[in-house]
């Protein structure tokens, strides 16, 4: 009984340490449509994420959300990182493959492995 006890403790505290890990959230529906034109995607087709780790300024990603029929002439395999500044999201950089330094440069690594960007 007690060798349960402790493996239902080390479960619930595994699903404790990787709900700290990601943090990024889900954006509002009027951020979503946003982040998505800074790409010239329509919403429906764009996997948008905000960044938690700082309140300003804002952090977002955005890339192609696969499953849609009509979204497939848009497809790709990138992802763009977005900044709010001064009431609008902006551009920041974009690709499928980052080197660490070059993303660094451009945007604080705290967000972008909130936002689960990778790089060599």
């Amino acid at each position: 009984m007690r060798s349960l006890a402790l493996v239902a403790l080390a479960l619930a505290a595994s699903f404790v340490i990787v709900g700290v890990a990601n943090a990024q959230r889900k954006p509002t529906s009027k951020e979503r449509i946003q982040i998505a034109t800074v790409v010239h995607l329509p919403a429906k087709c764009a996997r948008v994420r905000v960044s938690t780790e700082t309140k300003k300024p804002k952090w977002g990603s955005v890339s192609f959300k696969p499953g849609l029929s009509d979204c497939g002439p848009l497809a790709s395999n990138g992802v763009t990182v977005v900044k709010k500044s001064s009431g609008r999201w902006r551009f920041i950089t974009a690709g499928s493959s980052f080197d660490c330094p070059g993303l660094f440069a451009k945007v604080p690594q705290a967000v972008a492995r909130d936002l689960g960007i990778k790089c060599t």
